[in-house]
């Protein structure tokens, strides 16, 4: 990957917090192209329908197992969700080879993931549910989801009163966040040319993901210097030749 540029803001809520934003990232043009030219993790090899949905979602420490429950019982429907039937019958969770807990994959992918021309909606049902209730997704899918193509690394420290100092790294995922097999598969296409189409900012497009990752005020200094740093470029682009 290129060199970044980063800025770091202290949390004014907290003296011992500070977020660490990968700006060359929330500057450009990246945007999803889910259904628009992204063949999902393994092209050629899956259901692209099922997208980057492969390998089923992990909870978060911020997510709630019951409240996924729920939503299975009292929001979706066999109509809205391909595997209801199984997400019923056999449970939405399954833990993996380290004990993780993550929504169950059924034929090659998540079982919230319905496959192409399904008459309700290709992809994530809970994605679909949020839209049909006039709701931003990120109230519906799992913190994991959500946050993509977003990466949070958080790294302790010693602060100068001598207690401990977080810095929460906010960037875009690489393939070495993965681990090893991370080089096998491209995710949200972001090593893509086509996905960096989008004229609306990162900063902006994900206002709502950001806003929830490090706080309103935190935020809002964020955009600001973003704002100041778009408008600097601009001058600078119309600057007449001399």
């Amino acid at each position: 990957m290129p060199s970044r540029e980063w800025v770091t803001i202290d949390d004014p809520a907290d003296d011992h917090r500070r977020y660490t934003f990968d700006i060359s990232f929330l500057l450009s043009g990246y945007r999803c192209i889910y259904g628009q030219g992204c063949e999902g993790i393994h092209p050629g090899e899956q259901d692209p329908a099922i997208g980057c949905c492969l390998h089923g979602a992990y909870l978060n420490d911020d997510d709630e197992a019951a409240f996924y429950d729920e939503a299975v019982r009292e929001h979706l429907d066999p109509t809205t969700m391909q595997y209801h039937a199984t997400a019923l019958e056999d449970g939405i969770w399954e833990t993996d080879e380290d004990g993780d807990v993550k929504t169950r994959v059924v034929d090659g992918g998540c079982l919230f993931a319905n496959r192409t021309g399904w008459p309700s909606g290709e992809g994530c049902s809970l994605h679909h549910l949020a839209e049909r209730k006039g709701e931003h997704y990120a109230d519906w899918k799992p913190t994991v989801c959500w946050q993509v193509p977003l990466h949070r690394t958080i790294e302790e420290s010693t602060a100068n009163d001598g207690e401990t100092l977080e810095t929460h790294l906010i960037a875009a995922y690489e393939r070495g966040h993965w681990g090893e097999g991370g080089a096998d598969f491209g995710w949200w296409c972001l090593d893509d040319d086509t996905a960096f189409v989008s004229a609306t900012p990162v900063y902006r497009s994900m206002e709502t993901e950001l806003r929830r990752m490090v706080g309103d005020a935190v935020y809002d200094e964020l955009a600001e210097h973003l704002d100041g740093r778009r408008r600097q470029r601009n001058t600078v682009s119309f600057l007449p030749v001399v």
